[in-house]
């Protein structure tokens, strides 16, 4: 009679260390993003330039306009502005804070869809949570971009609501949460075709259609009237503009998968382990996330591939990597259910996490990375007129000046053959004429005549390590520009 409950109660003992470095993890997670959220400056150097989109966006400004000095578009949909710029209207204060706390609570979703999938799959509650965990420590082999004023912390929220929607048979809110993802990444349209693929097979016609009227129809509707709103700009943007960008084909078949695989090398080992094992994916639920997280990995690694594509782009992958790992240890054990390899399982899921734990030194900002951003804040306040700062667009607008253009728009129009080649070199022009009063720039050169033009004046750039981003392209404010006089 006392048997089944003291088995039971052997089980959950052989969860306990997978849950208990669960709940660290996260105790670490959070002791990063704390800081970092609040932090007044860039983190990572697009940022600023994604929250001069938010500003528009609150100032009912439209965002695919015509390159100008005033401002370039970056090449994304509009879903992760329009969020972060409709809190602002609704009286929100728009800075980074707000940009990053829409990103962290999006990757917390994700993390929460992960460990909700692993449950429906049978793997319950324990196994969920440390799935969750997996993918949470994959901070570092994302770029650390789960909680930055970037829209790839919204899209990968979306992405895994709409995919777990879908497999919960619930068509109409996977379509609508599809459509929001491809309005975040356009890419994430790919998805979809995976959907169709499992409602038409698994679930009957009926479904499915349902699923493409959700999904499709309100893709194309938003598209048409992003296109006609703004000229056909739109499409040009998200379209045009990247296929004249060069693509790298090693990242794509060597660099992205190495990446992925080696991000959690002993959960890797568990799904080579399984697959090997196990040979073949018979339930509907397997076939549905097995065909989803092929989509994920493949985009992730085309992504990488594009010109310009850094770790970001691998977080669906890795989220893909986490979810795959974790139900296939939930394999194992449906297999030999016994109390050893689940033993074995747990222990192997808390090793994982205990190994890819990071210093905080690397990704935490410090009170001598505000200083120096203040500093140089307060200097370009005390320019009289407009300024220019491409690496670091938002320190214009905090210094109470109208922000303007970040560097990466531009380079992503000057292409030649490019459909907006032409009007990039308005920022030439721009700069002959001595436009703004100051320009901003970091240690790489700015060219575009701007020594003819300008010339170097007193500032105070920051010193030591301070005030250069925690990931991405590591710039700051090297050299301040004035006009030369005629």
């Amino acid at each position: 009679m006392d048997s089944k409950p003291s088995t039971d109660g052997y089980r959950l003992l052989a969860e306990l260390p997978m849950v208990a470095m669960a709940v660290g993890f996260l105790a670490l997670v959070w002791r990063t993003i704390w800081p970092r959220v609040q932090y007044g400056f860039d983190l990572e150097w697009m940022e600023g330039g994604m929250l001069l989109h938010a500003s528009r966006v609150s100032q009912g400004l439209p965002l695919y306009v015509s390159p100008s000095a005033d401002f370039i578009p970056f090449i994304y949909p509009p879903m992760y502005p329009w969020v972060v710029g409709g809190l602002s209207w609704l009286g929100l204060p728009l800075g980074y804070s707000l940009g990053r706390w829409v990103s962290v609570v999006s990757v917390l979703v994700a993390a929460g869809v992960l460990a909700s999938a692993v449950r429906k799959e049978g793997g319950g509650w324990a196994l969920g949570i440390g799935g969750a965990a997996l993918f949470l420590a994959t901070f570092p082999a994302s770029g650390a971009f789960f909680d930055l004023v970037r829209n790839d912390g919204l899209q990968m929220g979306l992405i895994a609501s709409a995919m777990f929607a879908v497999r919960s048979r619930s068509v109409r809110v996977g379509g609508l949460l599809l459509t929001a993802a491809f309005l975040t990444k356009h890419t994430a349209a790919l998805y979809g075709i995976c959907s169709l693929w499992w409602l038409f097979h698994h679930e009957g016609k009926v479904l499915a259609r349902r699923f493409a009227f959700w999904s499709v129809g309100p893709a194309l509707v938003a598209t048409v009237w992003l296109s006609v709103g703004s000229d056909g700009r739109f499409l040009t943007y998200v379209l045009g503009v990247p296929s004249t960008h060069p693509f790298i084909a090693g990242r794509f078949f060597y660099t992205a998968p190495k990446e992925m695989l080696l991000a959690l090398p002993w959960m890797t080992g568990a799904l080579i382990v399984a697959g090997l094992m196990l040979r073949r994916v018979t339930s509907r639920g397997g076939r549905f996330w097995l065909a989803h997280g092929a989509m994920a990995l493949f985009l992730s690694a085309l992504m990488r591939g594009h010109h310009g594509g850094y770790l970001n782009v691998l977080m669906p992958g890795l989220w893909v990597m986490s979810l795959w790992s974790t139900l296939a240890l939930q394999a194992l054990r449906k297999r030999w259910p016994g109390l050893p390899l689940l033993v074995a399982t747990s222990s192997l899921v808390a090793w994982q996490l205990w190994s890819a734990q990071w210093s905080l030194s690397r990704y935490v900002p410090t009170e001598a990375d505000t200083a120096a951003g203040n500093a140089v804040v307060e200097q370009l306040a005390a320019i009289d007129g407009e300024i220019l700062a491409p690496w670091q667009p938002w320190m214009v607008v905090q210094a109470g000046k109208t922000g303007n253009i970040a560097l990466i728009a531009l380079w992503d129009i000057d292409h030649e053959g490019g459909p907006f080649h032409k009007e990039a070199q308005s920022i030439a022009e721009s700069i002959r004429e001595k436009r703004w009063s100051a320009v901003l720039t970091a240690k790489s050169k700015l060219k575009r005549g701007l020594k003819k033009h300008y010339e170097r004046t007193e500032f105070k750039k920051p010193k030591g390590r301070s005030l250069y981003p925690k990931t991405g392209w590591r710039v700051r404010p090297h050299d301040l520009w004035v006009p030369k006089a005629d």
